[in-house]
């Protein structure tokens, strides 16, 4: 019977959690996002005290995870393996980005929990979501450069390989015209949005000035370009000027936005419903950009624990990989905590100046992925080498005799392969050619290292390079004389390791640059955010500078150094170094700016209103004193004046002083001409008082 009560029962108002939960729940279709003013008795206007809206947490999460997930397509379709590579990254990374900058933008300001917003929301992931299946066909260099964009046909015919250039130009143009018609529809739908704050606008009476009409106007303009460049990707042939005027255009239609919002007003204090800031969501943004690559560093350290084994060096850099990531972690967050009242314009600069600090947070992170791959795979084939030269010590003290070897089985099990069953093969290889065993055995012990090598370089690379691919099978389906002969130049049999090698050590050359950016980076936005105003607060940013810029340097003395296998291992761990200073260093100046404050502190116990109290008693005796100057001089030259119309006056009074007392007719007391004690008299007192008043 107790539950059929609770079952039926009606609302009880004392429930108060549950008649809370339910009218948050109960979400009209459209709120105002200006609060409404109501006259007073006196026929003031003024602020209604209502709840302040806000996104939902869990709403303002999912936006941001659906960004990421455009933007963790493009790092897994896109290997920034090749200069093209790094502009296909920046590029589609700054056309999403700017779609996540611009809605932020509007939603810390105007959203309302209305069914107006989350119907707007659901299209925001819809087109996320599409954009990042348009992200594997995406490239910049489109009629641009014929290398960056023809893909790789190796011996097919002329037939076949104009088929699979003219399949790769047509997934390019798709890929322009999705991207561009997506863009246009986000600039619409935030057009409406825009549209919609203006009506309320006009409706509440807060229409003070034009320049509120900037955001709407801008992004439609913005919609505009993109649907012109749809258009122009469409009907117009391919060409460089083409190319060229749709990447002008996207950057005309990013500058638009920026300017406009730089040029909108702020609304006065308490007319917007909303509360939300811009800080912490680009902190949870930043986040999860770290986070996105920590999730590619357990990739590779995944690929790295079932290689071949972990070595002293591989397992150092895997320690610095994670170091790099710790202390870009700190050096951004720890110190970033204090929000300066800004002007609109800088607050605007401050949330672009993100871009180039999450690109190259972005690079840096794939770059060191990358190098630990390569770095993995250098160490990987040396491993194999050394087990083989065991193999060739043994042999040459046992008469030729073929050992076993555990551990080269081990190291061949995550290859798939393995030393006894070669050994059959070579053993088959030979009775298979009796007139030229050798030979035959020869070949085939050389593909099966060659094969070994292969296979190395395939563990740590998700996608096979079309080009290495054809060079490694033109090689192993060649006959075994032409194998044979071979083995002492390796210029055909490792032609494609040349080509893996200049792929993955490709980010060397650019990865200390970009490490020191990102540094200089943090530095310009801790500046607009803090606002320095002492050498402490200037020192945190003088610091990231300093060493940003001796890492940009060092990277350009050693970008043509990524052939030197030693130097290769020594690029991460030198940024976690760098990094680990700037650390340490502004720990350093944390100290001494504390030390500072604590000298501060002893010297005024009171705080901050004695210190003020002591500094205004110190500026009223400084204006007294010099009031009194001024009357002495003052009266010295009228008395000095006058004793010269009369016969010995100058004589009488050119050595007089001017007292205050007698002046006032005060009579003279002693401790009242004290320079410390007069304030004992009241008489005293009273002068003081008024040459202070008249002082002031």
């Amino acid at each position: 019977m107790g539950l059929f009560k609770r079952i039926t029962a009606d609302v009880k108002l004392s429930d108060e959690e549950y008649v809370k939960n339910e009218k948050e729940r109960d979400v009209p279709w459209s709120v105002t996002p200006f609060k409404e003013a109501r006259a007073t008795n006196h026929r003031e206007e003024v602020e209604c005290e209502e709840e302040s809206e806000r996104p939902p947490e869990w709403l303002e999460l999912a936006g941001d995870l659906a960004w990421t997930t455009t933007f963790s397509s493009l790092t897994s379709n896109t290997s920034v393996t090749e200069p093209i590579s790094v502009w296909n990254y920046g590029v589609f990374f700054a056309l999403t980005w700017h779609l996540w900058a611009t809605q932020t933008s509007y939603d810390i300001k105007y959203y309302t929990n209305d069914w107006w917003h989350r119907a707007l929301f659901a299209s925001q992931l819809a087109i996320y979501a599409i954009l990042a299946a348009f992200s594997g066909s995406f490239n910049v260099g489109w009629e641009l450069d014929n290398d960056a964009t023809d893909p790789f046909t190796g011996n097919s015919t002329a037939l076949t390989s104009q088929t699979i250039v003219q399949n790769s130009e047509n997934s390019i143009e798709k890929s322009f015209r999705g991207v561009n018609i997506l863009l246009c529809i986000s600039r619409l739908l935030l057009f409406a949005q825009y549209v919609r704050v203006l009506w309320y606008r006009r409706k509440s009476k807060r229409f003070s000035t034009w320049r509120f009409y900037l955001p709407a106007i801008s992004t439609f303009i913005a919609a505009l370009l993109f649907l012109g460049c749809f258009g122009l990707i469409k009907d117009k042939a391919p060409s460089k000027s083409v190319a060229i005027t749709q990447l002008s255009i996207w950057g005309l239609a990013i500058f638009v936005q920026v300017i406009a919002g730089a040029l909108t007003p702020e609304d006065e204090e308490g007319v917007l419903r909303s509360k939300s800031t811009l800080p912490p969501r680009m902190s949870t943004l930043t986040v999860i950009i770290l986070g996105e690559g920590l999730n590619g560093i357990c990739d590779t350290l995944r690929n790295s624990i079932n290689s071949l084994g972990m070595t002293k060096t591989m397992t150092g850099e895997m320690i610095a990989m994670l170091l790099v990531l710790y202390f870009m972690w700190l050096l951004y967050f720890d110190g970033f905590h204090i929000r300066s009242n800004t002007h609109k314009a800088m607050e605007d600069l401050w949330l672009w100046s993100h871009f180039p600090l999450h690109l190259s947070m972005i690079m840096l992170l794939e770059g060191i992925k990358n190098l630990f791959l390569y770095t993995n795979v250098i160490k990987a084939i040396s491993v194999i080498q050394a087990a083989f030269v065991e193999i060739g010590q043994f042999e040459d003290k046992n008469n030729g005799t073929d050992p076993e070897h555990p551990r080269l089985e081990a190291l061949l099990q995550p290859l798939k392969l393995s030393w006894q069953q070669e050994l059959q093969d070579i053993q088959t290889a030979a009775a298979a050619h009796p007139d030229d065993p050798d030979t035959a055995s020869s070949a085939q012990l050389y593909r099966w290292v060659v094969t070994i090598v292969h296979s190395i370089y395939l563990l740590f690379n998700d996608e096979p390079d079309p080009e290495a691919e054809f060079k490694f099978n033109n090689f192993i389906s060649s006959n075994d004389t032409y194998v044979v002969s071979d083995i002492d130049s390796g210029e055909v049999a490792y032609a494609f390791q040349d080509r893996y090698n200049e792929l993955m050590s490709y980010t060397a050359h650019w990865l200390l640059a970009v490490a020191g950016t990102l540094l200089i980076c943090m530095a310009i936005v801790n500046i607009m955010e803090r606002r320095p105003k002492n050498r402490y607060a200037w020192a945190y940013s003088l610091n990231r500078i300093s060493i940003g810029i001796i890492l940009i340097l060092v990277g350009a003395g050693t970008s043509k150094s990524q052939d030197n296998i030693d130097w290769l291992f020594w690029i991460t761990p030198l940024v976690a170094i760098c990094y680990a200073i700037a650390t340490g260093i502004d720990l350093v100046i944390l100290k001494l700016s504390r030390r500072s404050i604590k000298k501060k502190e002893d010297a005024f116990p009171g705080g901050p209103d004695e210190k003020v109290a002591y500094s205004t008693g110190r500026a009223q005796n400084r204006q007294f004193s010099e009031a009194s100057t001024s009357q002495l001089s003052l009266k010295q030259r009228e008395r000095q004046g006058s004793a010269a119309g009369t016969p010995g006056a100058q004589q009488i009074y050119q050595h007089d002083v001017y007292d205050p007392y007698a002046e006032a007719g005060a009579p003279y007391l002693p401790r009242s001409h004290g320079s410390r004690g007069s304030t004992s008299d009241p008489t005293a007192q009273s002068l003081l008082g008024k040459y202070r008043e008249e002082g002031m």
